[in-house]
């Protein structure tokens, strides 16, 4: 909208009082205010410690990835990483809340993980979570995650009317049991939250139910913690020492059993944790009966599954202890348990073309032989569903639109890495279809060839309902797939590219990351492990390939860095035309003059988005600015002799990386 002077403020310009522009109040409200701030003193901090600071946002203005030197002294506790994090909680724009730790991990460099929440009033808020990384001296050099700051405070305590057992028993009773009785794989869980409900915030339960029976279940339900009423609910199962010898799809397999009472039992006990292997036998019994022989033969066309789903576990847990030390899904040394010929408590009569993590195990179908024959004897699809163990453990991705498509996405790169053959790119070739040659589940190379898209212009928007898979997470995942193919393809060395998409998944996605929040995280990780290579420009371009962020530029935004008034470029000389960039959603450039006593005429044209200009004293204080929504900006005001800052920005973290502006100032000397 065009702003106009009026009269009053005219009369005021002509005595060159500090004084907008426009005349009108400023649109940046003191969140916004507050936020531009504290974005300005951590640039500032940052770059006096010789590092110059990178931010990421949410297309909001909000930032989801800071790198930088963040922290002026050390963090070396969880507590401390809360502190530093609610201390910092204004570059979020939050006027509310506090952050609490939520877990920690140190990694192999000596580093440390901070996993925080934001809570309010002692009540956490669904999905906002930021991760405090520090260097082995407890610098914080960087913090990562997804914060809402329009949460509003109230005492949110107090609105829970109804205890955590009230609410289990009202998720209990939302399920459509047909009069049968639940069997859980795991006892029910129920958390108290704050959540956002179709732009609504309400005090909720989140009730996560696991069960086998009457149907194969992880139900994730919200609980209106005031009514009692269900606010959403979602099934998010995710579909996809003795020794001794066993017969599978593709030969003699050797395997570790244990034998007890004249019986050899499908247990391993060789490592750290066990791993254990039940058959179903073509019922919906889940964990079923533990897979058993007189000998140590298992050599029976009905034991195939059991045996290749056995040995293919074991080689996906040394796959993940070998090369990322980690025991088991959790790390904690649990028992891996897997089904095989299992069948859907709801069509018990029909074969089940299915493999999935049902949030405590893995259940591998019986396969009709049309879709599906001995689902476990693929080892990718195997390493594929116990990676989804390992994501609920870690980034726990929410199953849903890109975060869920992001969990399909990492599961699959992790089968192919598991999988060990280079130049296969396709997923359960092995099983899917048996009696059409060469067919797949997906292909990495090609997601189009299996109805996948390859680039975000392909993107397809479902509905986050079960009949829209959730919003497409087996679709979307096409995407992330493609540009991992042509990171993968580039650099041409797997055994460093695993370490860095594992530890992009276990120390810096969240639960809502998005495509953008990957690129972002493996970016990081790539320059965490292998500095000064080529390995994190490979990924940032392969990901620009499909359309998700752009590739990091090789060399520096113009008159970079002068993000600060201390860094400010200048001085600049009076009729000359500077070109330059707002190159990220929180890039702020300054520049300076040494005026004498008379009229400064700036002009910012050529804008390729809103941006707006400013002019401050030597003190910092905003003196005259300009904030109109056209393609040009423009500031006149009379001033003293003395130094003064011109400031351009783009309004709400708009910017381009491709189109230049173009700032002229005219002024005495």
């Amino acid at each position: 909208m065009k702003k106009v002077l009026s009269l009053s403020v005219a009369c005021i310009l002509l005595l060159g009082a500090p004084v907008s522009a426009s005349g009108l109040p400023s649109r940046t409200n003191d969140k916004e205010l507050l936020k531009t701030k504290a974005i300005e003193k951590l640039k500032e901090e940052s770059l006096k410690s010789g590092k110059e600071m990178k931010f990421y946002s949410n297309g909001k203005g909000v930032p989801n990835f800071v790198i930088g030197k963040l922290s002026q002294k050390a963090v070396k506790s969880s507590k401390e990483a809360a502190e530093f994090m609610s201390e910092n909680k204004d570059i979020y724009g939050l006027q509310n809340g506090q952050f609490t730790n939520k877990s920690e991990e140190a990694d192999q460099l000596g580093m440390k993980h901070y996993r925080n929440r934001l809570t309010i009033d002692g009540v956490p808020v669904y999905g906002a979570e930021v991760v405090v990384h520090t260097d082995a001296l407890g610098n914080v050099y960087a913090i990562n995650g997804d914060i809402n700051n329009e949460v509003p405070y109230e005492s949110w305590s107090k609105r829970f009317t109804i205890t955590d057992a009230d609410a289990i028993k009202a998720a209990e009773n939302s399920l459509s049991l047909n009069g049968k009785s639940i069997e859980y794989s795991v006892e029910p869980i129920s958390e108290a939250y704050i959540y956002n409900k179709d732009g609504k915030w309400i005090p909720v339960y989140f009730v996560r139910l696991q069960f086998v029976s009457p149907y194969i279940a992880d139900m994730n339900i919200f609980v209106n913690g005031a009514t009692g009423e269900i606010v959403d609910s979602k099934n998010k199962v995710k579909t996809s020492a003795a020794t001794g010898t066993g017969v599978g799809l593709y030969g003699t397999r050797n395997l570790n059993l244990d034998y007890v009472s004249g019986k050899y039992y499908m247990r391993d006990l060789t490592k750290p944790a066990r791993i254990e292997t039940y058959t179903a036998n073509y019922t919906t019994s889940i964990p079923g009966t533990m897979v058993s022989d007189t000998d140590n033969n298992f050599n029976s066309s009905s034991q195939f599954d059991a045996v290749d789903v056995h040995y293919n576990t074991a080689l996906v847990y040394n796959f993940y202890k070998n090369n990322f030390n980690r025991n088991s899904f959790d790390n904690n040394g649990t028992t891996l348990k897997s089904t095989v010929l299992a069948r859907d408590p709801q069509y018990p009569n029909e074969p089940l073309d299915n493999a999935f993590w049902n949030g405590s195990q893995m259940v591998y179908g019986d396969g009709s032989g049309t879709y599906f024959k001995h689902i476990g004897s693929a080892l990718d699809v195997v390493g594929h569903e116990f990676t989804h163990a390992i994501t609920d453990r870690t980034a726990n991705l929410a199953y849903e639109n890109q975060s869920g498509a992001l969990n399909e996405s990492f599961s699959d790169v992790f089968g192919y890495f598991i999988e060990g053959q280079p130049n296969d790119w396709l997923m359960g070739e092995d099983v899917y279809t048996p009696e059409t040659s060469g067919d797949a589940l997906r292909s990495l190379a090609d997601p189009t060839l299996y109805n996948q898209p390859a680039h975000m212009n392909q993107y397809q928007n479902l509905p986050n309902t079960q009949a829209g898979d959730w919003g497409g997470v087996h679709t979307n995942s096409g995407i992330p797939n493609k540009a991992f193919y042509i990171a993968a393809t580039s650099i041409n060395d797997n055994a460093k590219l695993q370490q860095v998409y594992y530890r992009a998944l276990t120390q810096y996605l969240t639960q809502y990351s998005q495509f953008v929040d990957a690129r972002n995280a493996l970016v990081q990780a790539a320059n965490d492990l292998y500095p000064g290579t080529t390995i994190a420009q490979s990924i940032s371009d392969a990901f620009a390939q499909v359309g998700i962020g752009a590739s990091t530029p090789t060399t520096k935004d113009t008159y970079e860095s002068n993000n600060t008034m201390s860094t400010a470029y200048g001085p600049l000389t009076s009729g000359t035309v500077y070109n330059s960039y707002i190159y990220s959603s929180t890039d702020i450039d300054y520049y300076y003059i040494n005026a004498s006593s008379g009229y400064i005429n700036i002009s910012l044209s050529n804008l390729p988005k809103d941006y707006d200009i400013y002019l401050l004293n030597s003190a910092g204080n905003v003196v005259a600015k300009s904030e109109s929504t056209n393609t040009t900006e423009n500031i006149r005001y009379y001033a003293a002799a003395g130094k003064y800052y011109i400031k351009v920005v783009g309004y709400n973290g708009v910017y381009s990386t491709t189109t230049p502006y173009a700032l002229k100032v005219t002024y005495t000397n």
